[in-house]
């Protein structure tokens, strides 16, 4: 059998020394070092350990049970990251699990960052280093179950595990797949990003279509703000109305045109503001 990282294998105790134990099987020894043995050990003794290569890049092993072994899937979180490279996953042991950038999007910006956490699996390079490898489609499908119709309206979190052309899918932690078109994103979420979406659709196969936007009653009573805190910046005063082509508006407030419609609607409503001649102005309070 070879050893080989990434594996839990059953190793005998060959000998003892200061600093740990060599563990064998036939003809190879395998360091386990003291602080990865979680008891003592006599020479002689069968002990279960997971097999990785320390910083040295020698063969170790460890008694911890890591989180994430050969043949499994498991959601990992976001330890470290390291520019140019990759980032580093926790597992469970003392050696957190390297993913390459190759497996990463081109855009730095939607990189995991600590605390994200990412569907993989063990693969090994061309040197048989151990490293993880993300996982899509039929892997994480099977993890998922169907949503009813009561999901309707829902708001649910989730982690996002893949991008598309024209979106990205998250795993809702109750365990549906949903899906997130770029036009129902408030900003691009990264891989591996924790995040809090509505459901706008139940799918006949059971899977969700959600957006990130809020309901359009918060939306309005947000945007409606956003254009008061700018006027009263402004002292009261601003060259945009109704009538302002949506370029600008996009520009300048970051929202469509038909919302800058219904938020200045609501403003007019609550008699905070008055339009003339291009212009839209603060009233003055009596």
């Amino acid at each position: 059998m070879e050893l080989k990282p990434g594996y839990t294998v059953t190793l005998n105790v060959a000998r003892t020394a200061g600093f740990g134990y060599f563990l064998n099987l036939g003809e190879e020894d395998v360091l386990l070092h003291e602080r990865e043995a979680t008891r003592k050990l006599e020479v002689g003794e069968s002990v279960e350990v997971f097999l990785y290569h320390d910083h040295q890049e020698r063969l170790s092993a460890t008694m911890e049970v890591p989180f994430l072994r050969v043949g499994e899937i498991a959601w990992l979180e976001t330890v470290s990251v390291k520019t140019g490279h990759g980032v580093f996953l926790n597992n469970g042991v003392s050696r957190d699990l390297f993913l390459s950038m190759d497996e990463l999007p081109y855009d730095r910006a939607r990189w995991p960052q600590p605390g994200d956490k990412l569907p993989v699996s063990i693969t090994w390079d061309k040197r048989g280093r151990m490293m993880a490898k993300l996982v899509k489609g039929e892997a994480i499908e099977s993890q998922s179950k169907a949503a009813a119709d009561i999901m309707m309206h829902k708001e649910i979190q989730g982690y996002v595990y893949h991008y598309l052309d024209e979106g990205a899918l998250l795993l809702s932690d109750e365990g549906y797949l949903a899906f997130i078109h770029e036009d129902e994103m408030t900003q691009k979420p990264r891989f591996g990003e924790h995040v809090s979406v509505r459901v706008i659709y139940v799918r006949p196969d059971g899977r969700l279509n959600v957006t990130m936007r809020p309901l359009r009653s918060e939306q309005q009573e947000d945007d409606a703000e956003k254009i008061y805190q700018y006027l009263q910046g402004r002292g009261g005063s601003m060259p945009y109305w109704d009538k302002t082509p949506p370029e600008d508006i996009s520009q300048r407030f970051g929202i469509s045109k038909a919302s800058f419609k219904r938020a200045l609607g609501k403003l007019i409503k609550e008699n905070k503001i008055e339009q003339r001649d291009g212009w839209t102005y603060l009233k003055e309070k009596s």
